[in-house]
């Protein structure tokens, strides 16, 4: 280890502070042994370069903060706002409120910047720190720019229900309602208004989210959607309306009467829906065999069979297909899909589960090719398998065909160390 560099006396120091070369400048205000005036005076420096490296000096005095906070270059208020947020969980204690308020007061001007990069950096530094200020945080979470407010509304726990509430109801766009449906924990209330405000990428999100704690309104209407099996349902927290209080409620209907309601409301559905439509025999004959086929799915619900033991049963009797994957996400049984689709594309679960985590249109519909579906089914399986919004969806190229050529859908398998059959 070569010996560290002598520190140079206070007068030669205060000489090159005042009037050094840049180089010289830098290195004053890197160094631990500079005395905190000095810094201060440093954080005014013409070169940024020099007042970067004020920033991240240990021994900066807090009051050169607000200082930097104003700093005309956005590098540097970027620097600020990581390194403030850092300092979070020491500025908790009580001896130290005097630098809590100078500290707390910067942060709230950068949080303020004009500069998207630099609430960028603070917001990003901010939803890892457990203490963040609720202030700061609802201030950063109200940001109309996606980068900046995505990661405090995802990640962030300062955010009270209450806030989260009011956010929704008054931005109820796609990526702010995906970002609540993500957070470590949803409250029912909050898991209510997902439901009631999101699409169905945050509705997959939600019901794929172990920290939500779900009614039962939410899972009901997450398994309508398709995002939640039926079995996701617990039919011991559904009353039954007609059940006087304190009595118990009717054991919950079993697979048999469930596919039995089903049965008589599709099959009115289906009488009202195709009337008129001008659909052929063969058109009429496709619907309800679908339909059918899927009621006989949820007939299957309360067996105890694994999703993998299912799928790997249907693949040995040559069951295992297109549409029985379409029908299983029609369910929202992705346990079952996702083993189906392993073993049709013959690739590792894991990988089928990685591919649809990413919700990338173009690498589900590369793993919709390789297991042989169709372009419809690959629009399924983003969809459905993926939850990925439907403005986002990969659409197919003249009616039927991949919009991509085998060379591109090997190239995005590839990224999952998938190589070619």
């Amino acid at each position: 280890m070569s010996p560290s560099k002598p520190s140079i006396d206070y007068e030669t120091a205060k000489t090159v502070a005042a009037g050094g070369d840049v180089a010289a400048r830098i290195e004053l205000a890197n160094s631990p042994d500079t005395r905190p005036e000095l810094l201060y005076y440093l954080a005014d420096d013409d070169d940024e370069r020099v007042r970067g490296a004020v920033v991240t000096n240990a021994m900066t005095p807090v009051r050169a903060f607000g200082r930097l906070a104003r700093d005309p270059s956005d590098r540097v208020r970027a620097l600020l706002a990581d390194k403030l947020t850092r300092l979070l969980p020491d500025l908790s204690r009580p001896e130290v409120g005097a630098v809590r308020d100078v500290a707390f007061a910067a942060l709230e001007l950068l949080a303020a910047d004009q500069v998207i990069r630099v609430r960028t950096a603070l917001s990003s530094a901010l939803a890892d720190v457990e203490c963040a200020p609720p202030k700061l945080a609802v201030t950063l979470a109200r940001d109309v720019a996606s980068d900046v407010a995505g990661p405090v509304l995802r990640w962030c726990m300062a955010l009270s229900d209450e806030e989260l509430l009011d956010i929704l109801s008054r931005r109820p766009e796609p990526w702010v309602v995906e970002a609540v449906a993500g957070r470590r924990t949803v409250s029912r209330p909050v898991g209510d208004a997902v439901v009631a405000m999101g699409d169905h990428g945050s509705w997959a999100t939600l019901a794929g989210n172990p920290g939500a704690d779900l009614s039962p309104k939410a899972r009901r209407l997450l398994a309508e959607r398709g995002h939640m099996p039926i079995g996701g349902v617990p039919p011991e927290e559904v009353p039954d309306p007609n059940a006087p209080s304190g009595i118990p409620s009717a054991p919950p209907a079993g697979p048999a009467e469930v596919s039995q309601r089903l049965a008589s409301a599709v099959e009115d559905a289906l009488r009202d829906g195709l009337a008129g439509q001008g659909l052929d025999k063969a058109g009429v004959e496709a619907v309800v065999a679908a339909a059918s086929r899927r009621l006989d799915w949820a007939a299957g619900y309360g067996t105890p069979e694994g999703a993998g033991d299912k799928a790997a049963r249907l693949a040995a009797s040559g069951g295992l297909n297109e549409d029985v994957v379409c029908d299983a996400l029609s369910w929202g049984d992705r346990d079952f899909a996702q083993e189906a689709v392993a073993l049709m594309a013959r690739v590792p679960v894991d990988a089928v589960r990685r591919i649809l985590a990413t919700q990338s249109p173009k690498a589900v519909t590369a793993l919709a090719w390789r297991a042989g579906f169709s372009m419809r089914g690959a629009r399924t399986l983003q969809a459905r398998g993926a939850g990925i919004a439907p403005r986002k969806l990969l659409n197919a190229r003249l009616g039927t065909d991949y919009p991509m050529t085998d060379v591109e859908m090997h190239w995005h398998l590839e990224l999952f160390d998938i190589v070619p059959k």
